[in-house]
């Protein structure tokens, strides 16, 4: 009996395969597009399509290359063209098993028009994405994207567009090493009768699990970024909600964090505010600013420490709007002096916040979403607080820690 319980676990240890890893394999698949593209080439948003290859490095790292293209009309609906793009990538994955949240970057060229001669245009991306696997082959691939164009090449209009893109679609993986099966559990006793028999039992399962896959949280570096909504309000315009991006640093301890970020936020259109000329009537909205940036400082506190954790922070931030452009119709060239000079003042202010947000983990990389309140700030061209709402991903490049040893 205790021979065929040897040879009996024996072929299923056989059988099974350590945990799923996808080094050295070869990705494909294609997927489908929508495009928001920068209101400043006045096209509407539209669907695309496209294909990638990739290729996994390790289990943490791989290379891809992907070619999408889309015919979006133009916001009047009286024209239309066809932009193609094609892109090298790096990929920074989790190292999951059924579920590999990822961030990439890597350079695109694009194509515009249907036939030559085309316009050319050289744009940096950015994303991040999650494939969900159905077995061991195939997997839903879902990804957000951000393609910028530095100087916009297009038009010439000293501005540099970003354009927004989403995509989901289908991806197959060829070779490397793979498996879905994990290695066989067995009993103490049974382990014992294999043993007693004089047998050698099979190996403890090492399955990876979803937070301890690729690294612990305490005292680890971790860089990130982030992309959103800001939402504020003007004495001219009222509301406004405009897009946001940045990245940050977080360096934990054991259950709290040291958090660092800047952000940018480039308008859609100009806003405005208003500021009275010393000895002129003032215009409403006589000055103008499309860019918000921010430097934040301070602490999170990450109170639980599972694979979805709630956290919550405060901290200090300085917010700043370059180059705030001033109207002084009727003005003399002193007061409009002055009305500039007041802008540039009220255009950087020191305020404090407060976030809220919740951190899902696995492995290296945390997928993330919370709001952040900064309130009013007197004499700042934005009145009343600002409201952020963001989502991003941060990957850990390790320990924060080095351990003393000593030599004798």
């Amino acid at each position: 009996m205790r021979v065929l319980t040897i040879v009996g676990l024996a072929l299923v240890s056989g059988v099974a395969t350590l945990s799923g890893q996808h080094r050295h394999e070869v990705e494909f698949g294609g997927f489908g597009t929508y495009t928001r593209y920068d209101p400043l080439y006045g096209l509407d948003q539209e669907f695309g399509g496209g294909t990638r290859l990739g290729y996994f490095l390790g289990e943490y790292v791989g290379l891809e290359v992907d070619f999408n293209m889309s015919s979006p009309y133009g916001s009047n609906g009286l024209f239309g063209t066809a932009i193609a793009r094609g892109g090298a990538s790096l990929l920074i994955n989790s190292g999951g098993q059924r579920n590999i949240l990822y961030v990439v970057a890597g350079y695109t060229r694009a194509r515009w028009g249907g036939y030559d001669p085309y316009v050319w245009l050289n744009q940096a991306h950015g994303g991040i994405g999650d494939r969900i696997f159905f077995g061991s082959r195939v997997a839903l691939r879902l990804e957000g994207r951000v393609y910028y164009t530095p100087g916009d090449q297009y038009l010439a209009s000293g501005k540099s567009p970003i354009d927004y893109s989403a995509s989901a679609g289908l991806s197959f993986f060829l070779f490397g090493h793979h498996g879905d099966q994990q290695p066989a559990t067995i009993s103490p006793a049974q382990r014992d009768s294999i043993i007693a028999a004089g047998g050698t039992p099979p190996p403890v399962g090492t399955r990876k699990v979803f937070v301890r896959g690729g690294t612990g949280w305490q005292r680890q570096w971790f860089w990130g970024a982030q992309a959103g909504v800001i939402a504020f309000n003007t004495d001219y315009d009222g509301f406004s909600a405009e897009p946001t991006f940045g990245g940050h640093w977080l360096i934990t301890a054991k259950k709290t964090a040291m958090y660092v970020a800047y952000d940018q936020s480039f308008f859609l259109s100009d806003r405005h505010a208003t500021i009275a000329p010393p000895s002129s009537p003032a215009t409403p909205g006589n000055v103008a600013f499309n860019e918000l940036r921010r430097i934040m400082m301070g602490i999170l506190a990450f109170p639980v420490q599972k694979a979805m954790q709630p956290y919550g922070g405060i901290g200090f931030a300085i917010q700043t709007i370059p180059d705030p452009v001033t109207t002084c119709t009727g003005c003399s060239t002193s007061d409009a002096a002055v009305l500039q000079n007041a802008a540039e003042n009220a255009s950087s202010k020191a305020f404090f916040w407060l976030m809220g947000g919740i951190d899902v983990r696995q492995g290296r990389l945390s997928l993330y979403g919370h709001y952040i309140l900064m309130p009013a700030a007197g004499g700042f061209l934005i009145q009343g607080p600002t409201h952020t709402f963001q989502g991003g991903i941060r990957y850990s490049f390790g320990s924060s820690r080095e351990d003393i040893t000593s030599r004798h």
